[in-house]
Protein backbone atom coordinates (compact mmCIF):
# COMPACT_ATOMS: atom_id res chain seq x y z
CA UNK A 1 0.00 0.00 0.00
CA UNK A 2 1.06 3.39 -1.03
CA UNK A 3 1.11 5.88 1.66
CA UNK A 4 1.61 9.49 1.06
CA UNK A 5 4.95 10.76 2.41
CA UNK A 6 3.37 13.95 3.68
CA UNK A 7 0.64 15.93 3.54
CA UNK A 8 -1.10 16.83 0.40
CA UNK A 9 -0.83 20.39 0.29
CA UNK A 10 -3.89 23.03 -0.22
CA UNK A 11 -4.53 24.21 -3.73
CA UNK A 12 -4.81 27.53 -2.49
CA UNK A 13 -2.10 28.06 0.56
CA UNK A 14 -2.72 31.65 1.26
CA UNK A 15 -6.78 30.90 1.67
CA UNK A 16 -6.54 28.36 4.41
CA UNK A 17 -9.41 28.39 6.34
CA UNK A 18 -9.69 29.49 9.83
CA UNK A 19 -12.64 30.81 12.35
CA UNK A 20 -12.94 33.81 13.20
CA UNK A 21 -16.00 35.20 14.94
CA UNK A 22 -18.09 32.39 15.38
CA UNK A 23 -17.64 28.31 16.10
CA UNK A 24 -19.04 25.71 13.85
CA UNK A 25 -17.62 22.29 12.04
CA UNK A 26 -19.20 19.19 11.24
CA UNK A 27 -17.77 15.98 13.08
CA UNK A 28 -17.05 13.65 9.97
CA UNK A 29 -18.74 11.27 12.17
CA UNK A 30 -21.52 12.72 10.67
CA UNK A 31 -21.39 11.02 7.40
CA UNK A 32 -19.16 8.53 8.06
CA UNK A 33 -21.20 6.65 10.80
CA UNK A 34 -24.25 7.27 8.23
CA UNK A 35 -25.70 9.70 11.00
CA UNK A 36 -27.28 11.24 7.87
CA UNK A 37 -28.80 7.80 6.19
CA UNK A 38 -32.43 8.33 5.58
CA UNK A 39 -32.31 12.42 6.32
CA UNK A 40 -34.37 14.61 3.94
CA UNK A 41 -32.65 17.22 2.42
CA UNK A 42 -33.82 19.86 4.59
CA UNK A 43 -33.44 17.79 7.18
CA UNK A 44 -29.99 17.91 6.49
CA UNK A 45 -29.65 21.88 5.61
CA UNK A 46 -31.54 22.20 8.58
CA UNK A 47 -28.23 20.84 10.64
CA UNK A 48 -25.65 22.25 8.36
CA UNK A 49 -27.15 25.52 8.59
CA UNK A 50 -27.58 24.88 13.28
CA UNK A 51 -23.85 23.90 12.47
CA UNK A 52 -23.02 27.09 10.80
CA UNK A 53 -24.35 29.50 13.04
CA UNK A 54 -23.76 28.28 16.08
CA UNK A 55 -21.68 28.92 18.91
CA UNK A 56 -18.96 26.82 20.97
CA UNK A 57 -21.68 25.17 22.40
CA UNK A 58 -23.82 24.16 19.33
CA UNK A 59 -26.26 26.67 20.78
CA UNK A 60 -27.98 29.03 17.76
CA UNK A 61 -30.36 32.01 18.95
CA UNK A 62 -31.91 31.84 15.32
CA UNK A 63 -35.44 32.66 14.90
CA UNK A 64 -37.66 30.34 13.09
CA UNK A 65 -38.37 32.78 11.10
CA UNK A 66 -34.33 33.52 10.29
CA UNK A 67 -34.34 29.82 9.51
CA UNK A 68 -37.23 29.76 7.19
CA UNK A 69 -35.65 32.69 5.28
CA UNK A 70 -32.37 31.16 5.40
CA UNK A 71 -33.83 27.76 3.78
CA UNK A 72 -36.60 28.99 1.83
CA UNK A 73 -39.39 27.51 3.91
CA UNK A 74 -43.33 28.43 2.73
CA UNK A 75 -44.67 26.59 5.94
CA UNK A 76 -43.86 26.77 9.45
CA UNK A 77 -45.03 22.72 9.57
CA UNK A 78 -42.09 22.22 7.54
CA UNK A 79 -39.33 23.25 9.34
CA UNK A 80 -41.30 21.97 12.19
CA UNK A 81 -40.62 18.09 10.79
CA UNK A 82 -37.25 18.69 10.57
CA UNK A 83 -36.57 20.04 13.93
CA UNK A 84 -38.75 17.14 14.94
CA UNK A 85 -37.00 14.32 13.43
CA UNK A 86 -33.64 15.73 14.11
CA UNK A 87 -34.51 15.77 17.72
CA UNK A 88 -35.98 12.23 17.61
CA UNK A 89 -32.35 11.81 15.93
CA UNK A 90 -30.55 12.94 19.21
CA UNK A 91 -28.87 15.41 16.61
CA UNK A 92 -30.52 18.50 18.32
CA UNK A 93 -31.85 19.53 21.41
CA UNK A 94 -34.73 22.51 21.22
CA UNK A 95 -36.51 24.20 23.87
CA UNK A 96 -38.22 27.38 23.85
CA UNK A 97 -36.86 28.47 20.75
CA UNK A 98 -33.14 27.88 21.52
CA UNK A 99 -31.79 25.18 19.24
CA UNK A 100 -28.39 23.01 20.33
CA UNK A 101 -26.33 20.75 18.03
CA UNK A 102 -25.46 17.70 19.58
CA UNK A 103 -22.36 15.85 20.42
CA UNK A 104 -23.01 13.08 18.02
CA UNK A 105 -24.64 9.63 20.25
CA UNK A 106 -22.33 6.65 20.34
CA UNK A 107 -23.07 3.90 17.55
CA UNK A 108 -23.14 0.47 18.90
CA UNK A 109 -21.68 -1.45 15.46
CA UNK A 110 -17.95 -0.94 14.33
CA UNK A 111 -18.47 1.04 11.13
CA UNK A 112 -21.82 3.00 11.93
CA UNK A 113 -24.15 1.56 9.11
CA UNK A 114 -25.92 -1.52 10.76
CA UNK A 115 -29.17 -0.62 9.24
CA UNK A 116 -29.83 -0.06 13.13
CA UNK A 117 -32.32 3.06 13.71
CA UNK A 118 -30.83 5.73 15.83
CA UNK A 119 -34.36 7.15 16.79
CA UNK A 120 -34.99 6.80 20.86
CA UNK A 121 -37.67 4.48 20.65
CA UNK A 122 -36.41 2.56 18.31
CA UNK A 123 -39.16 2.45 15.81
CA UNK A 124 -38.32 3.03 11.80
CA UNK A 125 -39.47 6.02 10.49
CA UNK A 126 -41.01 3.90 7.64
CA UNK A 127 -41.12 0.63 6.03
CA UNK A 128 -37.67 -1.01 6.05
CA UNK A 129 -38.67 -3.36 2.75
CA UNK A 130 -38.73 0.08 1.07
CA UNK A 131 -35.25 1.13 -0.55
CA UNK A 132 -33.97 4.23 1.16
CA UNK A 133 -34.50 6.61 -2.35
CA UNK A 134 -38.17 5.41 -2.62
CA UNK A 135 -38.61 6.31 1.24
CA UNK A 136 -37.42 9.54 1.00
CA UNK A 137 -40.50 10.09 -2.28
CA UNK A 138 -42.78 8.88 -0.27
CA UNK A 139 -41.48 11.18 2.80
CA UNK A 140 -41.39 14.30 0.49
CA UNK A 141 -44.99 13.67 -1.50
CA UNK A 142 -46.48 13.77 1.92
CA UNK A 143 -44.86 17.19 2.90
CA UNK A 144 -45.83 18.21 -0.16
CA UNK A 145 -49.25 17.09 -0.44
CA UNK A 146 -49.44 18.87 3.85
CA UNK A 147 -48.08 22.16 1.44
CA UNK A 148 -50.70 21.89 -1.09
CA UNK A 149 -53.37 21.28 1.96
CA UNK A 150 -52.39 24.13 4.14
CA UNK A 151 -52.46 26.80 0.63
CA UNK A 152 -56.09 25.54 0.32
CA UNK A 153 -57.20 26.40 3.61
CA UNK A 154 -55.66 29.75 3.45
CA UNK A 155 -57.26 30.01 0.28
CA UNK A 156 -60.68 29.25 1.87
CA UNK A 157 -60.71 25.95 0.34
CA UNK A 158 -63.36 23.34 2.11
CA UNK A 159 -62.60 19.97 1.24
Amino acid sequence: MNMPRSRPQPPRPDRRRSIRGSFSWIDHRFLREGFDQNLTRLEKLLYFVLVAVSNQDGVSFYSDARLAELLDIRFPHELEAARNELVARDLIAYAGGIYQVLDLPVRSSQNGHDGSCSRPDHTPRSSPSLPPVRRNALREAASDLESVKQLLKRWGFRG
